[in-house]
């Protein structure tokens, strides 16, 4: 069952080789369960007086940001979207295409006949599948995307305007509430990363630095917990490198 899993995992590409992702979503995700492993560490310790060891792994985030594809059962069937040209899980809750740019439709199966009500989608109702999903084509494509989007809320369907990446980050709303930062980098100027998304009124979250050269924080960490006079002899004993690895 665990190799058919695998299997429906990687067919979840489609064909051609995998993209990758302008924001490593995995890499982030991994730092995100080494920091929460740690915490839950400490307050184990505080709870107990016993320490834990704890790891973190790409190849353990990848498992859980994906863990739907790994589950295989009697009855599964493995139908879910693929490839790199999907456009969502079904005529009503997918993109499409508008006149002047994309837009996603979020509807359920008893919106029809709101659907049916709105002025150019007349006639969904009666239809379903990969009819319904010709018939919406060809009425989203007569209009605008602010047009329909305007039209299938009102009629209480879910419905959104479809953004780039590079749309999103330069969005004011995402400058102001630090969901898209851009900070100098000592090795490679300015850059842009995503911000922290959580707000915790207790305890907010913030930023942290740009990621550094491997090794280059070292010395003040250890100058944190008291330890700065052991660096030498780290170094020597290949715990730290401090010099010569260039930030990724």
């Amino acid at each position: 069952q665990l190799a058919q899993a695998a299997t429906g995992m990687q067919e979840r590409f489609g064909d051609g080789p995998p993209v990758l992702q302008p924001y490593a979503v995995n890499d982030y995700g991994t730092g995100l369960t080494g920091a929460y492993a740690v915490a839950l560490a400490m307050l184990h310790k505080k709870r107990t007086g016993e320490g834990q060891h704890v790891n973190a792994a790409l190849a353990y985030t990848a498992c859980t940001l994906q863990s739907s594809f790994f589950q295989d059962y009697e009855g599964k069937t493995w139908d879910e979207p693929r490839g790199q040209s999907a456009l969502g899980e079904g005529p009503l809750q997918r993109l499409y295409q508008a006149a002047d740019g994309w837009l996603f439709l979020g509807a359920r199966e008893s919106d029809l006949a709101a659907l049916d009500q709105v002025p150019g989608l007349e006639g969904a109702a009666t239809l379903r599948g990969a009819e319904l999903a010709s018939h919406l084509e060809a009425a989203f494509a007569r209009g605008t995307v602010n047009e329909w989007v305007e039209a299938l809320v009102a009629a209480g369907c879910g419905a959104h305007r479809a953004a780039a990446i590079d749309e999103l980050m330069d969005d004011p709303y995402a400058i102001e509430h630090g969901l898209s930062l851009t900070r100098e980098h000592e090795d490679y100027g300015l850059i842009r990363t995503t911000g922290t998304a959580p707000r915790l009124s207790r305890t907010p979250v913030h930023p942290g630095q740009p990621a550094s050269a491997p090794g280059i924080d070292a010395p003040s960490v250890l100058a944190e917990i008291g330890m700065e006079d052991q660096l030498a002899d780290l170094i020597a004993a290949g715990v730290f490198v401090v010099d010569g690895v260039p930030a990724l």
